[in-house]
């Protein structure tokens, strides 16, 4: 399925079963991202919000190893493709994707690992990880991977389970 037709239809599909909800009087509609809110990775994600939980990228395995069976791999490329995840554009993000920005190559400087918690708002996405917001602490914001990772002479590389 293409990934316009993928966020399309998971969009229809997320607000269908909102509204459902909510008109039976289940949850309250809110303006909160309900596509987010479903993501297993960010539902869990979002229980360590203000706790100190470490290194991102150490963070984003926790979480994965949490909500998938087996472990998402050290590496920075490899570890991905490995855990049946494939390269997707920025512009087609959607909640739960992961953000893997590298560095040049010595992966010592400027890299960073967060998950998806909103679909991407012109350059800025919403994310949750740690050791951005505070050391080794985890927050949710808004960020421009791109631009963050190329300040460090980096590249933001943007990953889908499925």
């Amino acid at each position: 399925m293409k990934t316009r037709a993928r966020r399309t239809s998971a969009r229809t599909i997320v607000t269908a079963v909102a509204l459902a909800a909510a008109t039976s009087g289940a949850v309250p509609i809110t303006t909160a991202s309900t596509a987010s809110a479903l993501h297993p990775m960010v539902a869990h994600a979002r229980n360590y919000l203000g706790t100190y939980q470490g290194q991102c990228k150490v963070f984003v395995q926790k979480v994965y190893a949490e909500v998938y069976a087996g472990t998402l791999d050290q590496g920075y490329y490899q570890a991905y493709l490995n855990a049946g995840y494939h390269r997707v554009a920025k512009a087609d993000v959607v909640p739960g994707d992961i953000i893997q920005e590298t560095d040049s190559g010595s992966h010592t400087t400027g890299i960073h690992t967060a998950i998806v918690t909103g679909d991407p708002d012109g350059p800025e996405i919403r994310v949750i990880d740690s050791n951005f917001v505070a050391p080794n602490k985890v927050g949710e914001h808004t960020y421009n991977p791109t631009t963050h990772a190329q300040s460090h002479g980096g590249v933001a590389y943007y990953w889908h389970k499925g």
